[in-house]
């Protein structure tokens, strides 16, 4: 039997000649085998046949040896046994005939295990060696045939070595060829395998291999780095067993939809151990392989992305808001200052102690409480005229001591806690108002038993990356501390949401949402500090001003006295109301509808007026065009701009530009004249 054939070439070249070796040392022993009884039945001479059948058990030896893998010692003791024989059937016969087929047998044998170029050599040292022995043996004329016998058969097991050596040589080509392309494709293989590697470890992708049992098969090191998960011990195991998944019912689902139709979406909300909320964006597909079912599946953290959505979404809202606070400002504003206005009016003319003061007084107050919802509503939208102005916080809150104090009630005890040489800050006086006051509301309804209530100030300096939303440098730390119950965790992510309320129908939602817009408008932030039956402190941080503080003892510019007054709005109600209030307040008044109207009463050196009040929006067109017009032809005319709402943000710079007054309406009479007189 033949060794079997291994796959690497080198092992196929050592077989190869093993078992050409094995063939020549049979090939020899079956002839001599053969020889032997061929010998004795031809009457032969005895001592040739013995000489034989040892032979055939120096073959049969050889052959042994080449099964054991030595080839070319088998062939070399063939070859001794061949020599063997020679000189055995030479000594019984006595001639030396068949001496020369020694040399070229034995040279061609040996090569014959070896490679096809070894033949050539071979056969040329066998022509030697034939030569030789011819020359250097007593033989005789009839010993010719002898010698072409030997060199004929060295040519015949020359051209058959040749072929068999060839062919062999061919397969080893082939096979050769073969592992070169599997050698190819293996690296190939290696270096796809490592370019998937590369991939897998580095990107944030969270990639895993799921059995149809649901058990982790591989999971990419990603897993690690965003949802902290120890890999080797979650090999193994059902994600569902290693993952907070909040929506277990819809990842479930979507395994069993990837098993049955071969994919799935879903997106998986959970939380890390560390307690972030994530948002996973999540493609399962099924695959086949080697027989065996798995799930791939493919998630990305779309937490960022869903958080700018849901900012996206909040900012439209904002946005329609805005249009909506701004359809209906103007009109709603201008209907609250007829109210209020005829309202004063009518509250003058009474005498003291009338019933009607009672009724009057509900109505003004009900119209502050309008104005203030809308001061609001355009202070969240940021669709309010607003002039800033360097505010001392202290003594603003100073002045709202008495209406504070009213707010919260005699069961709530208003405290103050002001650091000394707090910097002001520069902002509306308005925009201020909505702060302190729905604070202190916001605290006011968290102790409806009562309590104290802090409000403090202080300045604060807040490093690089302190607070991410806010550059570094001085604020004024504005807080508000009350006794309360504190805030409920899940109240907390939407406490600044609007329209967001916990005071039932009683609340707007307004209140806080405003006092976080006002603090983003301004370039600050608002926070809170809150634990259960705690109570709370909300934080406002505004950026301290930077501007050197006026000389509080220089006196103000003198302005002429005011006596004559144009008026001008489109509408009649706010315009009559307006003329009203100032008539009755001693001013001789003139009146117009539209921008075209004033202009010509501007232009007309005939009319004598002292002060210019205008709306800014004027039946679509800008109010604030008639102020370059007025400063122009009557420089030294005292002017005001009234406005509940104006879409136009060039409008404050026109204020500043043309050294304007600002009132909003709604206003009352003492704010009218206030604004007026300063």
């Amino acid at each position: 039997m033949l060794a079997a054939v291994p796959s690497d070439i080198a092992s196929i070249a050592a077989n190869q000649r093993v078992v050409n070796a094995q063939r020549i040392t049979l090939t020899l022993a079956g002839l001599s085998a053969l020889a032997t009884p061929v010998t004795w039945a031809l009457g032969g001479p005895g001592g040739v046949a013995a000489v034989l059948a040892l032979t055939t058990l120096g073959n049969m030896f050889a052959y042994w040896l080449t099964r054991t893998g030595r080839g070319v010692a088998g062939v070399l003791v063939a070859g001794v046994a061949l020599l063997g024989e020679h000189v055995g059937v030479v000594g019984v016969v006595g001639e030396l005939g068949p001496v020369p087929y020694i040399s070229p047998i034995v040279i061609l044998l040996v090569a014959a295990t070896a490679r096809s170029r070894w033949l050539f050599p071979a056969f040329a040292l066998a022509l030697v060696a034939l030569a030789a022995e011819a020359l250097l043996s007593p033989w005789q004329p009839t010993d010719h045939q002898d010698i072409f016998t030997a060199g004929l058969f060295a040519v015949v097991v020359f051209v058959v070595s040749m072929l068999h050596v060839r062919g062999t040589e061919r397969a080893f080509a082939v096979a050769e060829k073969r592992d070169q392309a599997l050698a190819a494709a293996a690296a190939a293989a290696r270096a796809s395998e490592r370019q998937y590697r590369l991939i897998a470890d580095n990107t944030n992708a969270l990639i895993a291999l799921i059995q149809s049992d649901g058990k982790a098969l591989y999971l990419s090191p990603s897993h690690a780095r965003v949802l902290h998960v120890d890999i080797a011990n979650a090999l193994g195991q059902r994600p569902l067993e290693y993952l907070s998944v909040e929506n277990v019912e819809d990842a479930e689902q979507a395994f069993i939809t990837t098993l049955k139709e071969g994919e799935a979406h879903v997106e998986l909300r959970l939380k890390r151990p560390d307690g972030a909320a994530l948002r996973l964006d999540t493609s399962m597909k099924k695959i086949d392989a080697d027989g065996e079912t798995l799930v791939a599946i493919i998630s990305r953290d779309v937490t960022s992305k869903r958080l700018l959505e849901q900012r996206l979404i909040a900012s439209e809202r904002l946005e329609a808001l805005g249009r909506l606070a701004g359809s209906i400002a103007h009109d709603f504003n201008n209907l609250l200052t007829v109210m209020g206005g005829a309202a004063e009016l009518a509250r003058v003319d009474l005498s003291e102690g009338h019933p009607a003061h009672h009724e009057l007084d509900t109505v003004l107050g009900a119209t502050s409480t309008a104005a203030r919802l809308t001061r609001q509503l355009l202070t969240f939208s940021r669709r309010q005229l607003t002039v800033p102005v360097e505010l001392d916080l202290r003594a603003a809150l100073e002045e709202q001591r008495e209406l504070l104090e009213r707010m919260v009630g005699k069961r709530i005890r208003l405290d103050y806690d002001f650091a000394p040489d707090v910097p002001r800050v520069s902002m509306p006086e308005s925009h201020f108002e909505q702060l302190s006051m729905n604070l202190v509301v916001n605290g006011r309804d968290a102790m409806p038993a009562g309590g104290r209530l802090t409000l403090g100030l202080r300045m604060r300096q807040i490093a690089p990356h302190e607070i991410e939303s806010l550059s570094p440098g001085a604020y004024v730390e504005f807080r508000v501390t009350d006794e309360g119950t504190g805030i409920a965790a899940d109240v907390l992510p939407h406490l600044f949401d609007p329209f967001f309320t916990t005071k039932g129908e009683s609340g707007t939602g307004l209140g806080l949402a405003t006092c976080s817009s006002v603090a983003s408008q301004l370039g600050g932030a608002i926070d809170v500090e809150t634990a259960p039956g705690k109570g709370s402190t909300f934080r406002v941080l505004l950026p301290a001003s930077t501007s050197a503080p006026a000389d509080e003892a220089a006196e103000p510019p003198a302005r002429a006295s005011v006596h004559r007054v144009l008026v001008v709005d489109d509408e009649r109600p706010v315009r009559d109301t307006t003329a009203r209030i100032l008539r009755a307040s001693g001013y001789e008044v003139f009146t117009a509808a539209t921008l075209l109207e004033a202009r010509g009463m501007i232009d007309d050196v005939t009319l004598a007026f002292d002060a210019l009040i205008t709306d800014v929006v004027l039946s679509g067109e800008r109010g604030t065009d008639l102020l370059e017009h007025c400063r122009r032809l009557r420089p030294n005319t005292r002017i005001l701009v009234m406005s509940g709402f104006t879409p136009d943000p060039s409008a404050a710079a026109a204020l500043s530009k043309y050294d304007a007054g600002f009132l909003a309406k709604p206003f009352r009479r003492d704010q009218l004249l206030k604004a007026l007189e300063t």
